[in-house]
């Protein structure tokens, strides 16, 4: 067996653009799974907006896992985290002040998937979409009012492309030194601890699972994809990704409303 561990970035990848999985892509993941291959899925999505797609694409038990929130948790289908990375309280309040100085809008997400954000007039609609997706309640709190040891799993500044356009260069002046900023998709500039990407967590799931990078293959659409698209065996770039993405990979399949994950998993996988 060439490869052992698919990787699968969730939007615009394995979804369609009406966050559904096709038909074609299904039957490929399942074939992928009773060969014996796990199938992982790889989002920068919290723990709830991940496990329903998992189960219902029969990825389960305690031998199969998920990468949620960007590579920061590293969990199997049972719920048991085997690696998480967060960012402290520390970089919380200073986030926070860095957002209102500049009259930004954000929110952050702690390690159960809640979300948090504070608004003296009114909500970005990123954010309300940001807590519907994670699906455990939007908490409106100053850093005052959360407990002092309160740490996240990631930051996220939202707007359209327009408002992210102009304040992206900011964004990385100011954390780029000790965090990985990355841009996750329309509406979300994200922030990481420094070292988590999915190209981290890939690796030390591999090597969990005494398996080699060469046996690894990954799929994915945007610039959080690249790290774990250039360190796998195979990185496959969807036909709708950024050119960025698709020049550090090694194939490009067909786009994810034309089952490009199902294609690459039976030309390459199968």
């Amino acid at each position: 067996m060439k490869y052992k561990l698919i990787a699968l970035d969730m939007d615009d990848t394995l979804l369609t653009s009406e966050k559904t999985v096709s038909q074609k892509n299904r039957e490929m993941i399942q074939r992928a799974l009773n060969k014996g291959i796990k199938v992982v899925l790889c989002s920068g999505r919290t723990h709830n907006a991940v496990i329903g797609f998992a189960k219902a694409l029969g990825i389960a038990g305690p031998d199969q896992y998920m990468i949620t929130n960007g590579g920061a948790i590293i969990e199997n289908m049972d719920g048991k985290i085997v690696f998480q990375k967060m960012m402290s309280n520390q970089f919380y309040r200073g986030f926070v002040q860095f957002v209102k100085d500049n009259n930004l809008h954000y929110n952050v997400v702690d390690q159960s998937g809640n979300t948090y954000s504070s608004s003296n007039e009114w909500l970005d609609k990123y954010t309300i979409m940001q807590a519907f997706e994670n699906d455990n309640g939007l908490y409106l709190k100053e850093p005052d009012q959360l407990p002092a040891d309160f740490e996240i799993v990631k930051a996220i500044i939202n707007g359209n492309q327009k408002e992210l356009d102009k304040i992206s260069d900011l964004v990385h002046q100011k954390f780029d030194q000790n965090y990985f900023v990355v841009r996750t998709g329309i509406g979300f500039l994200e922030i990481f601890p420094k070292d988590v990407n999915k190209g981290a967590a890939l690796k030390v799931l591999a090597e969990k699972l005494h398996f080699t990078l060469s046996e690894v293959m990954a799929m994915g659409d945007r610039d959080n994809d690249i790290h774990m698209l250039k360190i796998a065996g195979k990185g496959v770039a969807m036909g709708n990704a950024l050119s960025e993405v698709k020049s550090n990979s090694d194939d490009v399949t067909a786009d994810n409303n034309h089952s490009g994950v199902g294609l690459a998993i039976e030309k390459f996988a199968l």
